[in-house]
């Protein structure tokens, strides 16, 4: 019965869905939903690469992914976990931990969520590059439903981090998959949010969940406006042209900031931008010429000029923010006579020829000026190479870019995400960039994400972090702050120090 249900129901949708197509949707809320307010508008800097919950992980494919889908447990803003569509939970013992389901959730097609579709959905998880470091140490032949609302889970090995890491287990609907849906083009959850259109190159068009059993947001659309330049996005938070702004560059700031009109929100974040250099391609395989470049790079002016106060520079791969980080870190400082030194070493006495590959934001423009600029100065030939960012990702998961620059947002608030992932031996290139790899990092990364004892973990991830930037697969650049900036007549919009943005909490003056 419950097959047949789904199959009507997705008969529908596609009807209501053809019906659309075509013409610009109409502002009148999903079911007539009550607002004080008909839509609000957000300006985000690029379009998503993935809408499914367990494609990619770009900053805007997280950020709408977490409005129509949602976690198995939630973030709390000390980073810890909370209750989701997990309501409650007990470890018998470090390799077994149960689960509540929350009853009476149902998805946007009005399935009822259960600890079947909870299972399929790790079971899924496990099987996607971009989503298997959440549940990778689930034991799937082990694990089991115990009833409609119960899940226990079965470890292959203690796992400390594993409740932080639920926290971005996003849900989807079983029936609609085993009935064809595309959670690319029309994805289906249980969040505050319910897709409706995607207006390639322009917006994403979402309508209010009445039936949500969180908050329901006080506004029957949610338009995210695909908007690249920040000065643009200043521009139209400014006219009343969109009602938030997300990550405005420091340059844009002193106008908002004088607006009576506009809310400007800074915060420090979980996210870190780095030049990454690709330890599997000359001349980056060579430990002395990476920190030769280290050396060579004035980060403290390149943070200045850039970032102008959003932002501090980093002395390693995870921010102060992050639980696990090494206060006792120094970094490099900038040494022109200590890099030309580390070059003759390495066998480059006379510099070389190096492209530096970045996606054509502004910021990233910028940083790449003047990375260009310093380098000369020493005798490296930097050609820069912009390309469009969804190209530029395609490059970056290739592993064909020498020299680059990106970001990491450490979204758990946690230690182990924001080193196994990007410096773990063979972990994917989407997020392991620089292709690094080191046995004895590898040994203290494990011990950090195994063992339960966090002074255990904690000693593993400050050694670890020490190893790493001494071996310098990145320049380590900037502690980034998230900015954002809202219209006044807004309330209770607030700056998440992982990105992940509510929009259904918000009340309006």
């Amino acid at each position: 019965m419950k097959k047949i249900m789904s199959l009507l129901l997705a008969l529908v949708m596609v009807l209501a869905l053809l019906a659309g197509c075509g013409s610009k949707p109409s502002n009148d809320g999903q079911g007539g939903a009550p607002g004080t307010r008909d839509s609000l508008t957000v300006a985000v800097t690029a379009e998503p690469k993935s809408l499914d919950a367990h494609g990619a992980n770009d900053s805007t494919s997280t950020m709408i992914k977490h409005l129509v889908y949602d976690t198995l447990l939630k973030q709390a803003e000390d980073g810890s976990a909370s209750p989701g569509l997990v309501e409650s939970w007990e470890y018998e013992d470090d390799l077994t931990l149960n689960l509540h389901i929350r009853q009476g959730v149902k998805f946007h097609n009005g399935e009822v969520l259960d600890a079947n579709d909870i299972l399929y959905n790790i079971k899924r998880a496990q099987g996607s590059d971009f989503t298997n470091w959440i549940v990778s140490t689930v034991d799937l032949e082990q694990s089991k439903v115990v009833d409609e609302n119960t899940l226990q889970l079965k470890l292959t090995k203690p796992t400390g981090a594993l409740l932080s890491q639920l926290c971005f287990l996003y849900i989807v609907d079983e029936q609609t998959i085993e009935n064809g849906g595309d959670m690319e083009e029309t994805p289906i959850g249980t969040g505050p949010f319910v897709f409706d259109q995607w207006y390639r190159g322009d917006r994403i068009d979402l309508k209010t969940n009445t039936g949500y059993w969180g908050t329901v947001a006080p506004f029957n659309t949610l338009v995210m406006r695909v908007i690249g330049e920040s000065s643009s996005r200043a521009m139209e938070i400014e006219s009343g042209g969109v009602d938030i702004a997300i990550n405005i560059a420091s340059n844009d700031m002193a106008n908002l900031e004088a607006n009576p009109e506009v809310s400007l929100m800074k915060k420090a974040g979980y996210s870190n931008s780095f030049i990454g250099l690709n330890c599997s391609l000359e001349p980056f395989n060579n430990k002395a010429l990476r920190q030769a470049i280290n050396y060579a790079l004035d980060r403290e002016a390149i943070v200045s000029a850039v970032y102008n106060g959003t932002g501090s520079v980093a002395n390693g791969p995870i921010a102060p923010t992050i639980w696990g980080y090494d206060p006792s870190l120094k970094g490099y400082e900038f040494d022109i006579e200590k890099a030309k030194a580390l070059m003759a070493e390495a066998g480059y006495p006379n510099g070389f020829e190096v492209t530096l590959t970045i996606s054509d934001s502004q910021e990233r423009v910028d940083i790449a000026e003047m990375v260009q600029n310093q380098l000369g100065k020493i005798g490296i030939t930097v050609t820069v190479e912009p390309l469009e960012n969804a190209t530029y990702l395609d490059r970056i998961i290739a592993g064909s870019c020498q020299m680059f620059i990106l970001g990491w947002v450490t979204n758990t608030g946690d230690a182990d995400y924001g080193m196994y992932e990007p410096f773990y031996t063979g972990q994917p290139t989407w997020c392991n960039t620089a292709i690094y790899g080191n046995p004895e990092v590898d040994k203290l990364l494990d011990i950090g994400q195994q063992s339960t004892d966090s002074d255990v973990r904690y000693d593993a991830y400050c050694q670890a972090q020490q190893l790493i930037v001494e071996d310098a697969p990145w320049v380590f650049l900037c502690n980034k702050e998230e900015t954002a900036a809202c219209r006044s007549d807004i309330q209770g919009f607030q700056v998440p120090p992982s990105g992940r943005y509510e929009f259904n909490t918000i009340t309006f003056n």
